[in-house]
């Protein structure tokens, strides 16, 4: 038995031809020439075939037509709207009464159209609308779309439909059997428009694999389940810090629904999950929220089924407006009333900040707690889940990995256990030993790729030399043995594990001149630590002196994200330095508490932000002026300094500030040796630019250079800052000037000196 399909053909002069099944894209190949492409294609579609797929939908029509259509559609870029003319291939079935009716222009009937490069299809019923008609799917489809994404259209080459027969003989092997009597048993009904176009249903995904499962968790499901099938059934909210396994408890709920025999209570449950934002997307009118909700809660009673959203915060802060109900209130009938039950998600902060603004809402749900599992329960779970992933991964996990994995999420707080430490073990599956093992070894490794940490610092079988570490900060940080001092114990305490597990790595206020290297630490600890100084995340606190300025680091509610809240989610492996930290607004100063004292931030959206593997450096200016800004200071005692900053900070910042930081950290304005040994440096780094390197030149100099660049390139009241532009200035533009005018023969060796006329000449 053959069965025919319409292949959809594109040919690309010298390259090759691409052919996809017109009314199943997804099923598409790229070849050499179309003779390849189609026995690629009939080799996949013969196979689906074999499995009794694609037999009952309609593949292939006789009067099949093609044509092409010209349309200008616009593209975005850099903020400007440009032109783009394309030419399509439209492709139309039925809709035709003969070729007189349709050049009369009244011919009717459904006509289904594709215009397959775009990727759109739809049905028309009047012939005679079809270029408008495609015109609108067109540009519904690429409104406003990247100026790429329109060129990779703008096809120019040839393009036609043609038949692709696939015989296909039914064998009855198992699995062909195993279909066939999967389709005689009863089907569940497809979901209701309602649910279909806001939700998922939960119980599809586990028949498919996709769904985790909840390990040691047997009295938390088993509560959860007799509420949800009860007589009088409630709706739960499941509270528990993020990464708990709130979400995995549900899905273990549909798990064994799906595995219950009949008489079982859970026996047909299904569980539909969506959020809020699913529930209010592409709803732009007033009251189509309003509808779509009140579908979902019909179908919902209809059915018996349990609806899951995985943020209670998030369905608070939507809807609204003007009108005050917001789509929580907008549920709260069919709650209280018992016609749908829900399972909601929220930590404890969610709860304590609900209960001030939808205390009603919360008193219909049921709370129920889930704290951590205990260490033996969790090494449990973590052994059940570690064969979960070893099956699908195909790997092997040896004991100490496992070990391994536990250690190090327990210690750098990557979430509550199991899941943080079964998180890692699936990095670590992606690059397994030659025998398909994961040792402890790959597991370290795969945490220091993910986070960045070098591997002397997170393995405890390599030996970290502290006073090397001293040195090496010591090379780069220049006349500050009591900054460089602090980071080597910062990263020695990190090493042996003795760090405060529930706040940020570290808190510290540095207080000095500016320019004498505050900044440069923070870029120095970004690099060792996490081994890019793009993990720093910078910002200028005097952007944030306006009143009400908290509100940008945290995102307003129901709004976007706040900038130090999504810098820390994308990246919680970092360092975040907050520049003249005095200039903020106080309410700045609040938000810090809860960041230093407890290492988490709440941001508007009610979610949680962890900096427990942040460092926070605050910096800050206050006290420089009356310790001197000349060079030459630092005639008092390294403890005389540190009083003296101290002294200036707790005179303008509160009590509960200062005491949630690890040390003040003071900073010594520069002495003409620094200045001289940062001259130097600058300069030699300077010197070293590609557009020396490739002509081969090399530039010496001497300690008159040096003295000179220091004299003129060091400023009091802005410390070594303006070194750098001494230094290309004075060097790097005169240098320029003199290989351009060498081009052509640029000599090896070039002397730097300084002239009698005060300025560095070349010879």
């Amino acid at each position: 038995m053959d069965k025919d399909f319409h292949l959809f053909v594109r040919r690309y002069p010298g390259l090759g031809v691409a052919a996809h099944v017109l009314t199943h894209p997804h099923l598409a190949s790229f070849a050499s020439d179309l003779n390849t492409a189609r026995l690629d294609l009939a080799e996949v579609v013969g196979r689906l075939l074999r499995r009794g797929e694609l037999w009952d939908e309609v593949t292939h029509w006789a009067d099949l037509r093609q044509r092409r259509m010209a349309l200008t559609v616009r593209a975005m870029q850099h903020g400007r709207l440009l032109p783009v003319p394309l030419r399509l291939t439209v492709v139309t079935h039925g809709g035709r009464r003969g070729a007189r009716a349709v050049r009369k222009g009244d011919a009717k009937g459904p006509l289904r159209v594709w215009v397959p490069r775009v990727g759109v299809e739809g049905t028309l019923e009047d012939v005679a609308d079809l270029e408008p008609y495609v015109e609108e799917l067109v540009r519904h489809e690429l409104y406003l779309a990247p100026l790429e994404r329109l060129h990779g259209l703008a096809y120019l080459g040839e393009e036609s439909v043609e038949t692709l027969s696939v015989p296909s003989r039914m064998k009855q092997t198992p699995k062909a059997r195993a279909v066939e009597e999967a389709a005689k048993q009863p089907k569940r009904p497809p979901p209701p428009p309602g649910l279909a176009e806001a939700s998922r249903c939960l119980n599809e995904e586990a028949r498919a694999g996709l769904l985790e499962r909840a390990w040691e968790r047997d009295t938390e499901v088993a509560r959860l389940a007799e509420a949800v099938t009860a007589s009088t059934r409630a709706s739960v909210l499941l509270v528990g810090p993020p990464s708990v396994g709130k979400t995995a408890l549900v899905h273990e709920l549909v798990q064994r629904a799906e595995g219950a025999a009949a008489g079982n209570p859970l026996h047909g449950l299904e569980v539909y999950s969506t959020s809020g934002g699913r529930i209010m997307a592409g709803m732009r009118y007033l009251g189509q929220w309003q509808e779509r909700v009140q579908r979902m809660v019909e179908a919902l009673r209809v059915r018996r089924a349990v609806l899951h959203l995985d943020s209670l915060s998030e369905l608070l802060s939507l809807g609204g407006g003007d009108t005050g109900l917001d789509v929580a209130r907008h549920l709260l009938p069919a709650l209280e009333g018992g016609e749908v039950a829900l399972v909601l998600e929220a930590t404890p902060e969610d709860v304590a900040r609900a209960e001030r603004t939808h205390g009603a809402f919360l008193q219909a749900l049921r709370h129920f707690s889930v704290a951590p599992l205990a260490s033996v329960a969790a090494r449990a779970a973590l052994q059940q889940a570690s064969q979960r992933v070893a099956r699908a991964r195909k790997v092997r996990f040896s004991l100490d990995a496992l070990d391994r994995a536990a250690e190090l999420t327990e210690r750098f707080g990557d979430g509550p256990p199991p899941g943080g430490a079964v998180s890692l073990l699936r990095s670590a599956s992606t690059q397994p030993s030659a025998t398909g093992e994961v040792d402890a070894a790959g597991v370290t490794r795969a945490f220091c790729t993910r986070t960045g940490y070098p591997r002397e610092l997170v393995d405890t079988s390599v030996r970290l030399d502290p006073e090397a570490l001293l040195r090496r900060f010591r090379e780069r940080i220049v006349g500050q043995d009591e900054a460089t001092l602090l980071l080597r114990n910062l990263i020695v305490t990190l090493k042996t594990g003795l760090a405060d597990p529930s706040r940020p790595l570290g808190a510290f206020l540095l207080l000095g001149p500016t320019g004498v290297g505050k900044t440069e630490s923070a870029l120095a600890l970004a690099e060792y630590l996490f081994g890019d100084t793009a993990r720093l995340a910078r910002f200028d606190m005097a952007e944030y002196a306006a009143p009400g300025s908290a509100a940008r680091l945290v995102g307003e509610v129901g709004g976007q994200q706040g900038g130090l809240a999504r810098r820390v989610r994308e990246q919680p492996f970092g360092v975040v330095l907050l520049d003249e930290v005095e200039k903020a607004d106080a309410g700045v100063h609040d938000l810090l508490l809860q960041v230093l004292g407890e290492g988490r931030l709440t941001d508007g959206t009610g979610r949680t932000v962890s900096f427990r593997n942040t460092v926070v450096l605050l910096t800050s200016n206050l006290g420089a002026d009356s310790a001197g800004r000349s060079v030459g200071f630092g005639g008092g005692s390294v403890r005389d300094l540190e009083q003296h900053y101290l002294g200036a900070a707790t005179a303008f910042f509160r009590p509960e500030l200062l005491n949630r930081l690890d040390q003040v950290v003071p900073y010594r304005a520069l002495t003409p040796e620094v200045i001289r040994a940062l001259a130097r440096r600058t300069l030699e780094a300077a010197l070293t630019r590609e557009g020396l390197t490739r002509r081969g030149v090399k530039v010496s100099f001497g300690e008159d250079v040096v003295e000179h660049l220091a004299r003129t390139g060091f400023d009091a009241r802005y410390g070594a800052r303006p070194l750098k532009r001494a230094v290309e200035q004075h060097v790097v533009t005169p240098l320029a000037q003199w290989l351009a005018a060498h081009a052509s023969a640029p000599p090896a060796q070039v002397v730097l000196r300084v002239g009698a006329d005060g300025r560095v000449e070349l010879g």
